[in-house]
């Protein structure tokens, strides 16, 4: 008896709070106010942006191999793909280990987390030294040899505006990092300037 008691009591009482604070009210709260259906007020869908393909002057800087000085500044097209890139980096330097070197196709690369637009991919024939590309597989190329019939298709990210040194920096560090423990074949250092 004195449980049932006790029940009914701890039943009543719940149910006079959930009553007095406004539990289980089902009102609709009306329309989100604008900040939060587009981030303070600002529309940022797909279709206001503009991608004209202009070059963004030294959008990041790398520096190639851990204890190297030397920067390189890289121009990036203004297109969808390098958008999403830039907002994946963050404000600070950035370690990004290349896993894959291959001597013969002249690229050093590592797939990359995203998804990114394949609006703008392309076929390229001929690539400088220097060059960047993003491919549909989600694999970051920095091509360190021209190379000439490559006949890849990809999206053109940008360009390392003095190329002059490239091939034997990424040869070098490729050759120091040759018992790396974590399998890194290049290393690069990445700053948004942007």
């Amino acid at each position: 008896m004195k449980k049932s008691i006790a029940y009914l009591v701890t039943m009543v009482l719940t149910i006079s709070v959930l009553t007095m604070t406004g539990c289980g009210k089902t009102e609709d709260p009306g329309t989100p106010p604008a900040e939060v259906v587009n981030q303070e007020g600002t529309d940022t869908s797909e279709s206001e942006i503009s991608y004209d393909g202009s070059s963004m002057e030294n959008a990041v800087t790398i520096r190639i191999g851990q204890g190297n000085t030397t920067e390189h500044a890289v121009t990036m097209y203004n297109n969808a793909a390098v958008h999403t890139m830039l907002d994946y980096l963050s404000d600070d330097e950035t370690l990004f280990p290349a896993n894959i070197y291959e001597e013969e196709e002249g690229f050093a690369a590592q797939n990359i987390r995203g998804t990114y637009s394949r609006d703008d991919e392309t076929m390229v024939t001929d690539i400088k030294a220097g060059e960047l590309y993003l491919f549909g597989d989600g694999q970051l190329r920095l091509y360190f040899r021209d190379i000439t019939g490559a006949n890849v298709t990809a999206t053109p990210i940008g360009f390392v505006e003095d190329a002059t040194d490239i091939t034997e920096a990424v040869e070098e560090d490729y050759a120091a990092n040759e018992e790396d423990p974590w399998g890194v074949k290049v290393y690069f250092q990445i700053t948004k300037n942007l």
